[in-house]
């Protein structure tokens, strides 16, 4: 049956192919070899679909309308494609391979099994083996471990390592302490060539947040302080004349209140706490100004507010005032 089909799909599209270059074509010429071509390409994908593997072959209606298809909108191109495509699939099918295993090079031990351990360690755990183990060796492994934490608590176990006997282990700590400077101070060039470029309220307020976070973690001290918080409140009034905004009155009452300022602390954060902001993102911050001004009766209100979370420090403060 196959060979009947190989041979009545070359005659009917042989027969419409010679129609076409030796005929002058007229209408009716061309419905006849259409019909030819149509019932070559038939006969062909029946062949085709003869010849598939038994899970291609399911559901007939749609493996046969898609060789039909295909075979009828590409003319002889459509079956030379086909054929082809089945002869390279059933003949020269892909290897396979039965091995199930994959031979795996041997890998050494680690010769430095202590940097494993002290990467395992907390905050608390490379706070106690910087002040309290004499070896050096897991000073240094520790101060490696410190520079993969959160620079918020990084940066005072670095600063607590530049005391160390060890000079490897100072270099080290104030490379890192350095480093995390040196980016923050990169991120500021950067955004300040932006806020040159275009001064929005939005660019304004994050140079002013890299400014605070350089005070926050503590990496400056003394004039470099001051210098850093000047910077951050200029900005941050820069902010507010483009856009007033409640988080950027909050973060300039704590520049306020890191100056000593807290009667113009208590100003702006009233203003933040009357913005979007909730109660207890300020209150702290209002208490704490109100405490530096010798407001006690201020700041027993306000600790009225705090919330119960147990073991929380400003319950803790709220139970001490009480």
């Amino acid at each position: 049956m196959k060979i009947w089909l190989i041979i009545q799909t070359a005659i009917l599209q042989s027969l419409s192919v010679f129609l076409v270059f030796n005929q002058p074509m007229t209408p009716l010429l061309w419905g006849g070899v259409f019909t030819l071509h149509a019932l070559a390409c038939a006969s062909f994908s029946w062949i085709c679909w003869l010849l598939l593997p038994s899970k291609y072959q399911y559901p007939i209606k749609s493996s046969i309308s898609f060789l039909f298809l295909f075979n009828l909108l590409l003319p002889i191109i459509g079956i030379i494609g086909t054929m082809c495509s089945l002869v390279i699939a059933l003949y020269l099918p892909r290897k396979t391979n039965n091995i199930t295993w994959e031979n795996a090079q041997k890998k050494p031990l680690s010769q430095t099994p202590g940097a494993h351990e002290v990467a395992d360690f907390g905050v608390g755990a490379l706070r106690e083996i910087l002040i309290y183990d004499t070896d050096a060796k897991r000073h240094f492994l520790a101060i490696s471990a410190i520079r993969n934490l959160p620079q918020k608590d990084a940066v005072p176990l670095l600063q607590l390592a530049i005391k160390n006997l060890s000079d490897d282990v100072r270099l080290l700590a104030y490379s890192s302490l350095e480093s995390i400077e040196t980016e923050i101070n990169e991120s500021i060039a950067l955004m300040k060539k932006r806020f040159e470029h275009k001064a929005t309220a939005m660019k304004a307020y994050e140079i002013a947040q890299q400014y605070w976070e350089l005070c926050y973690l503590g990496i400056a001290e003394g004039v470099l302080l001051s210098h850093y918080l000047t910077q951050a409140e200029l900005y941050l009034v820069q902010a507010n004349q483009i856009q007033e905004s409640a988080s950027t009155n909050l973060l300039l009452g704590r520049v306020f209140l890191k100056q000593n300022r807290p009667s113009e602390a208590s100003f702006v954060l009233n203003k933040a706490k009357e913005g979007d902001l909730m109660s207890k993102q300020v209150t702290p911050y209002l208490a704490e100004a109100a405490y530096m001004v010798g407001d006690y009766y201020t700041v027993r209100q306000l600790l009225t507010s705090f919330p119960n979370h147990q073991g929380d420090q400003l319950s803790q403060i709220k139970e001490y005032w009480q």
